[in-house]
């Protein structure tokens, strides 16, 4: 059997948060440390019991979903917030810096993104400025774009181009078309 080993050369030793400005207005940088598993768990939980509400169709859905957030595991300190469980010993940090609520929050905020959903998701949240609709590509050049693989075009089947809105005339003897229907209307 293989032993596979030298796991730690994988994981930075957490998350790296820059430009915060304390109160000081200096920007400083803060290390959020990697979550223990019971964090992560109850992070894992939380996202998938809020993707249940956001998908809820009906009053029995929302109110199972509520019911898996209602039943998700106590941590310890029940009283912190989530920005306190998240940051860990950075939110101590800034604190001492002076940090206003609202950055920590946000920072909190891309924590929770990190753990949940790794350094892409907390990329996204951090620089859409924790608004969703800017995590999708903002126009149709940006979308296609977004749609593109790390290959290219090369090697993919080009879908047919859309044809809302044309039509070919019809080579039969005036099939599926009315008599008389040519050109506009008036």
């Amino acid at each position: 059997m293989a032993t596979l080993s030298g796991l730690s050369q994988y994981f930075d030793p957490g998350l790296t948060l820059g430009g915060v400005p304390g109160r000081d207005g200096t920007e400083r940088e803060y290390v959020v440390p990697l979550p223990d598993a019971e964090l992560g768990l109850w992070c894992q939980l939380l996202a998938e019991a809020g993707g249940r509400i956001h998908a809820a169709s009906t009053e029995e859905e929302m109110q199972a979903a509520i019911g898996r957030i209602e039943a998700l595991p106590e941590l310890k300190g029940d009283d912190l917030t989530l920005a306190q469980r998240t940051l860990g010993d950075a939110y101590q940090a800034m604190m001492a810096d002076g940090v206003s609520h609202p950055h920590i929050q946000y920072c909190g905020a891309t924590a929770y993104a990190w753990i949940v959903g790794g350094e892409e998701a907390a990329e996204r949240y951090w620089k859409s400025g924790g608004r969703p609709e800017a995590w999708r590509p903002a126009n149709r050049k940006e979308r296609r774009a977004a749609g593109q693989t790390s290959t290219g075009a090369a090697g993919r089947t080009r879908t047919p181009a859309s044809t809302s809105g044309t039509t070919s005339p019809s080579r039969s003897s005036g099939r599926g078309r009315a008599r008389g229907s040519r050109g506009r209307r008036s």
